[in-house]
């Protein structure tokens, strides 16, 4: 049941239906604090950027000016066709919701005119938008104009958009003249781009709205606008006190009993107080929020800038602030504590507002919560967690421990989930991450999502930084692994320490787990489940390792095939809606940059269009790779017979399979005969 491309793409949008009308998406946080909180199966968030495949050090596109040996595949682009290097090729509804880059050689520079970019929305052959890359973030295009995008003097050495670009059926991110040389923005005239873009993958039949040239977000940039007052306008009463706090004392500012929100914390003390003031905020008895107040507001005592972020930070008037929700089901306690350090009382004035609106059953509890550690190499694990839940918010203090250096800022983040082998997010470096970019080359900075309250000059100090992921939350389905490099890379590492704070709302039960799985070189599991892999595959016995701080080894039959189709079968009679599919292939058979390690796919279950999986970017070093779809399938359908249909093409002309694997809504299988409450 072989389809094209572009038919089975145009199915797609009348696919049956997932998220229900009217209701926010996943990044549409500004329409209420309870979609902020909210955790949402039918969503799932991935990174693409240009990370260096195999662990190696030089996380950028294009070559530079290190030995081949060092950098063997530096093209990261996903796959080239005719002029264009293509970033991202994504089938089923979704969203872009932030996009980063730099360019440069030691220092930001400006972006080459000659680069332009194309979005190509919904199987479309020409572009919906061309346009130099540059008037992504100079503010010259709308809707790309602050407070939405950023350049590199404003995100201290990086440019960002956090424009929403949505659509409904496909979209295509492509460059043109994106490498070779006559850069005027370059000495010698390389073009060196570092990326990242975070984007949505939704359920398919999930109604979205593809972006059209002109399209504005209003009450986006609305909301961004806000440092200090309430974003929402929800034009709370505020409960307002002045505390006196002493060493060593604990001074109570509210208790309540009931269901409610607490929606914003605003105190005024001396900022050198900030480090021995303690905010604590218990929710439903348990405590969400237990640290230094500069730890909280991501503004130290020493801070070479304050933080005016959306949701946190210091205002102009040296009110500290927070507008993050916290739903309580059962009871709240808000409370001051000091340590002996903190020298004279202190006055502290304080004003916290609650909103009564009821407390959905599908909202998470808020936690924040403070790590330290120091390492000399390997990893730092920023957070680890088991349930489900969505990550809202990080601030971190950098700095090397024991020597000079800056090398420290130049760790990778990985983000893993719901016990995957691959990372689904995988960064390009610690200033990247929190939207600047060359150890922010231009100095501290305070924008609406992420600032730099100091930065580190010389090796010798701090680096101290904040970001908000709210149209952008990392969401996890069962579990969450979340970690940093200490250094350049695994075989490059810098002794430093962090210390840091995980903003997440979150619940102890998963909402998705595995219910099935076979491996294709069981010959018995595989015909139990009705195998037929595609006409003509080549399959091997191969061993080798997944990409990811684990690297984790695996030794496996895997099939690649370069045309025709896959099938098997599931049965799903007791497995909760929603599902997702799970592969795990072999990305070896490509070029890095040059061609797709994997073809991307249409999923048919029983005859109708349920999903689909991306084209993969090739990863020789590395060549085990986890992918997962989202599905669409009626809770009537209780058999499973699944067509993978692959859109070879010549810049992706092979599809591999080696695992299957059937995931879907929690059950408690221990209790579901009633035996136990």
């Amino acid at each position: 049941m072989r389809r094209s491309m572009h038919s089975w793409l145009g199915v797609l949008l009348i696919a049956s239906a997932g998220a229900a009308l009217g209701e926010p998406l996943p990044w549409e946080i500004w329409q209420s604090p309870a979609t902020l909180a909210r955790l949402d199966t039918s969503d799932a968030l991935v990174m693409t950027s240009s990370r260096c495949p195999g662990g190696c050090r030089f996380d950028r596109s294009n070559a530079g000016g290190e030995f081949a040996l060092d950098n063997p595949w530096p093209l990261r682009w996903l796959y080239a066709d005719d002029d264009e290097v293509v970033l991202l090729d994504e089938s089923g509804p979704g969203a872009i919701t932030r996009l980063w880059l730099t360019t440069g050689f030691g220092t930001a520079s400006c972006i080459d005119p000659a680069t332009h970019i194309r979005f190509y929305f919904d199987g479309a052959s020409v572009p919906t938008l061309d346009l130099p890359l540059a008037s992504l973030f100079d503010g010259s295009t709308p809707p790309f104009t602050p407070p939405l995008v950023a350049d590199r003097a404003a995100s201290s050495g990086g440019y960002v958009s956090h424009v929403p670009i949505s659509w409904a059926q496909s979209l295509r991110v492509a460059l043109v003249d994106a490498h070779g040389s006559g850069n005027p923005c370059a000495a010698d005239g390389r073009r060196l781009l570092w990326y990242q873009i975070e984007h949505h993958r939704l359920t398919p039949g999930t109604m979205v709205t593809s972006f059209t040239a002109g399209h504005d977000e209003p009450a986006w940039r609305d909301f961004l606008t806000h440092a200090g007052d309430d974003p929402w306008h929800g034009l709370l009463a505020p409960e307002t006190a002045t505390v006196t706090l002493t060493a060593g004392a604990t001074v109570p500012l509210l208790s309540r009993s009931g269901s409610a929100w607490l929606r914003g914390i605003r105190l005024y003390l001396p900022r050198a107080a900030y480090d021995a003031a303690r905010l604590r905020v218990l929710v439903d008895g348990d405590l969400a929020i237990d640290m230094p107040i500069g730890d909280y507001f991501a503004t130290a005592s020493t801070a070479q800038q304050a933080a005016r972020a959306v949701l946190f930070g210091e205002d102009e008037s040296g009110w500290l602030y927070a507008w993050m929700p916290v739903p309580y089901r059962n009871s709240l306690a808000v409370e001051l504590r000091s340590d002996t350090g903190l020298g004279a009382a202190v006055a502290v004035d304080t004003d916290l507002r609650l909103d009564t609106a009821p407390v959905p059953v599908d909202v998470g509890r808020y936690s924040a919560t403070l790590g330290e550690q120091c390492r000399a190499d390997g990893v730092f694990v920023l957070d680890q967690a088991r349930g489900a839940g969505k990550i809202v918010g990080l601030a971190a203090r950098y700095h090397a421990d024991g020597l000079s250096s800056r090398g420290y800022l130049e760790g990778d983040e990985q983000a893993t989930v719901d016990d995957a082998l691959t990372p689904i997010w995988h960064g390009t470096g610690v200033e990247d991450l929190f939207d600047g970019g060359f150890y922010f080359d231009h100095g501290s900075f305070a924008n609406a999502l992420a600032g730099a309250t100091e930065v580190d000059a010389d090796g010798h100090g701090v680096s101290a930084v904040h970001r908000l992921l709210l149209s952008d939350a990392l969401p996890y389905t069962s579990a969450l692994r979340l970690v940093q490099e200490a250094g350049y890379s695994p075989s490059q590492p810098v002794p430093m320490c962090a210390r840091y704070v995980v903003h997440a709302y979150r619940q102890v039960q998963p909402l998705l787990v595995s219910h099935a799985a076979f491996e294709i070189g069981d010959t018995a599991a595989a015909a139990a489940h009705d195998h037929v892999g595609a006409p003509g595959a080549q399959c091997a016995f191969v061993s080798g390792s997944f990409e990811g701080d684990l690297a984790t080894a695996r030794a496996a039959r895997v099939c690649t095939g370069t045309s025709g189709n896959i099938h098997f079968r599931f049965a799903a009679n007791e497995v909760p809606r929603p599902l997702r599919l799970r592969r795990i292939l072999d990305v070896s058979d490509g070029l890095p940059g040059v061609s797709a390690g994997s073809a991307g796919a249409a999923i048919y279950v029983n005859g109708v269009l349920a999903g689909s999986f991306a084209p993969l970017a090739a990863n020789v070093p590395r060549r085990w790779q986890q992918q997962e779809a989202l599905l669409d399938v009626p809770v009537a359908v209780q058999t499973l017979d699944i067509d993978v249909v692959p859109a070879y093409s010549a810049h992706a002309p092979v599809f591999s399979e080696s695992r299957w694997e059937l995931r879907g809504g929690w059950r408690d299988l221990v209790f579901r005969d009633g035996f136990e409450p």
